[in-house]
């Protein structure tokens, strides 16, 4: 632990030094190399590389994790990550939980290659803006379905030159999600429910629809019908009065934050006469998401995803 810290304070001393050195030569890939790989990311910026990096920085968990499926190595990146398992504990940390905050002095002085960052998170959208004008390539990535998850996974699996690990953890997930949409095909009826994002307490609980949760959107196409989508009093929290007009059939909770305390809450909430009385709570039809496929994004186990929502819904 100590020799880490040292490592980490060292690192800090050369930042200043680094950034000024990128400044004054103008940034890396300035200089008319060729273009050894290009892509757009999904801020619509076109990222070059002029050779096959070899030390990367990911500042989002969930994309270490693609990443890592790619076949690639996590050296920089955030608390989170290694606490998830995606990356080792000798990788340099900018960020001690999940890359809300980025140091970008130790980020430049840790001698990334290429940064892969979050589109979602503004910390981390502001370091790749700043990385890229100094010229260290670094994409931002947003991924809320399983195509997204495809398109990051074929870039990445590009880069690492791992054509069959795309093969693996992209294909034959889609193969088995496409089996699994096929044996509810045609299901005659429309099921109502109700997902909600839960957090500790009534101010972080909110009714989510397809554009705003991936969960979401898996019901959608899965057949279902999310009453917020007609009652958008939902969006700003949990109406019982909308709830109680529309009768969900199904409701679905992904906690977010501690999910002790999400699950106290909602608990306490579906324990109330009102909620007692909805027919989803009277026939047993709630259920909480688990956190590894449904709070972090799912990617390799997208089909697990989609067959555990199936389970609930149509009973499979």
């Amino acid at each position: 632990m100590l020799k880490r810290s040292v490592k980490r304070v060292l690192a800090v001393c050369a930042a200043a030094a680094a950034l000024a050195a990128f400044a004054a030569c103008g940034g890396a890939g300035e200089s008319g190399d060729d273009v050894w790989y290009a892509f757009t990311d999904d801020t619509g910026k076109v990222i070059s590389l002029s050779e096959k990096p070899g030390r990367t920085a990911v500042l989002f968990s969930s994309f270490a994790e693609v990443w890592n499926l790619a076949g690639g190595r996590t050296d920089i990146t955030v608390g989170e990550s290694v606490e998830r398992g995606f990356a080792g504990e000798d990788a340099v940390l900018v960020d001690g939980g999940a890359g809300k905050t980025v140091n970008t002095e130790l980020l430049v002085a840790s001698g990334p290659d290429f940064v892969i960052c979050s589109a979602d998170i503004e910390a981390q959208a502001d370091a790749a803006e700043l990385l890229n004008s100094s010229g260290i390539p670094a994409a931002c990535f947003r991924i809320e379905t399983f195509e997204d998850y495809l398109r990051v996974l074929k870039i990445c699996t590009d880069i690492t030159e791992n054509p069959e690990a795309y093969r693996t953890n992209g294909e034959e997930v889609k193969a088995r999600i496409d089996a699994l949409l096929s044996s509810v095909d045609g299901e005659p009826e429309m099921k109502n429910i109700l997902f909600v994002r839960a957090g500790s307490g009534a101010s972080a609980t909110k009714a989510k629809t397809a554009d705003q949760h991936f969960a979401a959107a898996m019901l959608k196409e899965l057949g279902t019908h999310n009453i917020a989508e007609d009652a958008e009093v939902l969006l700003d929290g949990l109406s019982l009065e909308a709830v109680i007009t529309a009768d969900p059939d199904y409701i679905f909770i992904s906690t977010m934050g501690s999910e002790d305390a999400a699950r106290a809450y909602m608990d306490s909430v579906l324990a109330e006469p009102a909620w007692q009385a909805l027919s989803a709570v009277q026939n047993g039809n709630f259920a909480y998401l688990p956190k590894e496929l449904f709070q972090f994004k799912p990617n390799a186990r997208w089909d697990e995803a989609y067959a555990y929502l199936i389970g609930l819904v149509y009973e499979k």
